[in-house]
């Protein structure tokens, strides 16, 4: 699917294609359609009928293998994406691990058998790296001398929402594509065919990025609680409040959380990030439709109080991950945040 603000690069690629560098990188803040784009760019590329700059057909043997996940000339590489060893000992283990959150090296070494074989289909070979940045260290090298040594018709496209923690070879070896946050505009006028109502104040939280504001959607009423929670934080007390997180925590849907740790530090994180500008005598980036709560609150902490705890907010996020005790962990959080805005009191 091609975005309508990224058309412009959609029209660049493939005004030159058979004529593409040998690698791509994609960079830019999450929720604008990268990964969309980036799977419309192979498809087009992989397609056998579609023309000029038209997208892929969707009905060629090539776009039937691409939609089905089992193209013999694309490979996708993502974290988790080599979890298992196969073993008997591992299928049989009761609880099942979790997903790795990195690429791991033994995912970039196993695409040298793709490499060294001819296409399938006598035409380009793709793969798709994303995110970019989830490849640690010794992952980036192994990538990196197959860049500076590319096959023949291979294009690698690679993805990244930060690309500062790329590589600065790896940066030097792709021709970089910066995809920034979209016109608001188009972006509210996207958004609202999803979501019709609150479209404005979603796409503000989701900091003006409409697929994060879709993915968010489901989430919104849960948002208004948490938020509602942070304003009651005195009569309510951290503990209470952070008795009610928790009880989200543990809501899933098919095995999968509906809302998790690291998101509750983030809103936090937004809601933090918009007091301090509050206190500064600008208006707030995340919660233009709370602009009451936010000054109120803001007026009863000091800017050095609302720096600290952003920054403690940093800390613990780089932490959310790691199976804490959930209620210990809110607690800690809400207690952190309750000192900061009743200081005045």
């Amino acid at each position: 699917m091609i975005h309508t603000w990224n058309y412009r690069h959609w029209h660049r690629l493939t005004g030159q294609l058979g004529r593409l560098p040998h690698a791509l990188l994609f960079a830019g803040p999450q929720g604008g359609g990268k990964a969309d784009f980036a799977l419309a760019l192979a498809a087009r590329v992989l397609c056998e009928k579609a023309q000029g700059q038209e997208e892929a057909c969707g009905h060629c043997a090539s776009c039937n293998w691409l939609a089905g996940g089992n193209h013999p000339d694309f490979r996708l590489i993502e974290p988790g994406g080599d979890e298992s060893d196969g073993s008997e000992a591992e299928v049989e283990t009761a609880a099942p691990k979790k997903k790795s959150e990195q690429i791991r090296i033994s995912q970039i070494r196993g695409l040298d058998d793709f490499l060294n074989v001819g296409t399938h289909r006598h035409g380009a070979r793709i793969i798709l790296i994303q995110p970019a940045e989830a490849m640690n260290h010794a992952t980036a090298n192994s990538l990196l001398k197959m860049l500076e040594e590319p096959s023949a018709s291979t294009l690698f496209i690679l993805i990244t929402n930060n690309s500062r923690r790329l590589l600065p070879t790896l940066l030097s070896r792709c021709q970089v594509l910066k995809f920034p946050r979209p016109d608001s505009q188009q972006a509210l006028a996207w958004l609202r065919q999803s979501v019709p109502n609150d479209a404005d104040a979603q796409l503000s939280h989701a900091g003006g990025m409409p697929l994060a504001a879709a993915r968010g959607a489901a989430d919104w009423q849960r948002l208004e609680g948490f938020l509602s929670d942070l304003s009651s934080i005195e009569a309510l007390g951290p503990v209470a409040i952070a008795g009610r997180w928790e009880a989200w925590l543990k809501e899933s849907k098919d095995g999968q959380a509906l809302v998790d740790k690291p998101t509750l530090v983030i809103w936090l994180q937004k809601w933090v990030f918009d007091l301090a500008l509050a206190k500064l005598g600008n208006q707030p980036i995340f919660h233009a439709h709370k602009l009451q709560a936010v000054r109120q609150t803001a007026a009863r902490a000091s800017l050095s109080a609302l720096f600290d705890c952003y920054n403690d907010l940093l800390r613990i996020r780089a932490v959310s991950q790691h199976p804490l005790n959930p209620r210990l962990f809110l607690e800690d959080m809400l207690a952190r945040y309750a000192r900061t805005v009743m200081r005045g009191r």
